[in-house]
């Protein structure tokens, strides 16, 4: 028999029972709001939860994020990770990374997360060389920022990223549009309806990474990298 859309009652259920909305990320939330940032802009719990089965599922000790924000993805690796884990997390608006840095301290976390300022692909450079000099690679890069440069990043990311690391991307499968414009409009030409298309279609037929698309709030691509 056909497969329905699931109900969102059932996603509500499977939700309170496995990624419930802690007092912590709420109040992050809610002062993210205060503050002027975006809303809804944030992974919610349940994304949050997979993060974090999947960081300690491959063992990780040290996660790349690029895009801040208020810190609530920040916030969930830190807390999949060993204590002497590391996230470090790249942040283009110096107010947004301020803001972070504060939410995280008052979350306990601070002293695993490392937020930068600085533009996602101006980065690259620096975060090559550091890794080259120390041979630490990471373990888990989760791409949250300018959906436009997803492409550039995916080709980037296997030089700092472990044989059996994560790749994750979010807003890979947006429902919603961008300048009137949606994901699977044929006539679009929005740059980042066409990078987020880009990427799906490389990451998908890429031989060195085995790679699924989860339906979760906006779409994330989990990608093993095999080498």
């Amino acid at each position: 028999m056909p497969v329905e859309p699931m109900p969102a009652d059932l996603l509500e259920y499977s939700s309170s029972l496995f990624a419930p909305d802690d007092a912590t990320l709420r109040e992050m939330t809610r002062a993210a709001a205060e503050f002027g940032m975006p809303a809804g802009w944030e992974i919610t719990p349940d994304v949050g939860r997979l993060f974090q089965v999947l960081c300690r599922a491959v063992g990780a000790r040290r996660v790349l994020e690029f895009g801040t924000l208020a810190g609530h993805s920040a916030l969930c690796f830190a807390r999949a990770l060993p204590a002497d884990g590391r996230v470090v997390s790249i942040e283009r608006d110096s107010r947004y990374a301020a803001f972070a840095r504060e939410q995280l301290a008052r979350a306990g976390v601070d002293d695993r997360v490392d937020v930068r300022v600085g533009d996602a692909l101006e980065s690259l450079p620096v975060l090559s060389a550091e890794a080259a000099k120390t041979g630490d690679k990471f373990d888990v890069i989760f791409l949250d920022a300018d959906k436009a440069h997803y492409p550039e990043m995916l080709e980037w990311s296997v030089e700092v990223l472990r044989p059996g690391g994560l790749l994750l991307a979010d807003n890979v499968l947006r429902a919603g549009s961008w300048g009137g414009q949606t994901l699977l409009d044929p006539r679009s030409d929005d740059p980042r309806i066409l990078a987020i298309r880009a990427f799906n279609a490389r990451l998908a037929a890429d031989p060195r990474f085995l790679s699924v698309i989860v339906p979760m709030r906006a779409g994330v691509a989990v990608a093993l990298y095999e080498g």
